[in-house]
């Protein structure tokens, strides 16, 4: 039986104490741009997973991270801690930010999700490679979204 039927069981026999952290993260990525409607749509425009530069080290104009935090039932009320973190190969940190989420009152069997963008301006990388986003919600296991930076020749190949 999923984790998910699991839960609703319970509900469904009376008990509604927690079964476990259902806070979970369904997507992530790395945009140009990205923004949330007045009704809370998340709009994005140029998901993408790598960088190309000329030679290093590199300034990046601009990009955004964004990822979407999901809650259900039992992490209602419940104030879960958020870290993220852009890191190196070597695990050199180049941004962090901290932060909370506490979700309001949520029906038994539904759920809601939470926006969260970081738009980050100016980042320098210093040497091609592999880096990623660390997203760490709570005691869950770390949330990971790897993107390359690489060299190209100046005609952009």
């Amino acid at each position: 039986m999923s984790a998910k039927m699991q839960k609703i069981k319970s509900i469904r026999k009376g008990r509604l104490e927690p079964t476990e952290e259902a806070v979970r993260i369904p997507m992530a990525f790395l945009a140009d741009e990205a923004n949330v409607s007045q009704e809370g749509k998340l709009n994005v425009l140029g998901i993408f997973d790598r960088i190309a530069a000329a030679a290093f080290p590199t300034v990046h104009p601009r990009m955004v991270f964004a990822f979407r935090l999901q809650a259900e039932y039992e992490d209602a009320g419940r104030t879960v801690p958020v870290r993220v973190r852009l890191m190196d190969e070597d695990g050199g940190t180049l941004f962090e930010a901290q932060g909370e989420v506490t979700p309001p009152p949520i029906p038994p069997g539904e759920f809601r999700t939470f926006n969260q963008l970081f738009e980050l301006v100016g980042v320098e990388f210093r040497q091609p490679g592999l880096y990623k986003f660390v997203v760490q919600v709570g005691d869950l296991p770390p949330h990971e979204t790897p993107f390359g930076v690489v060299l190209v020749d100046p005609e952009g190949r």
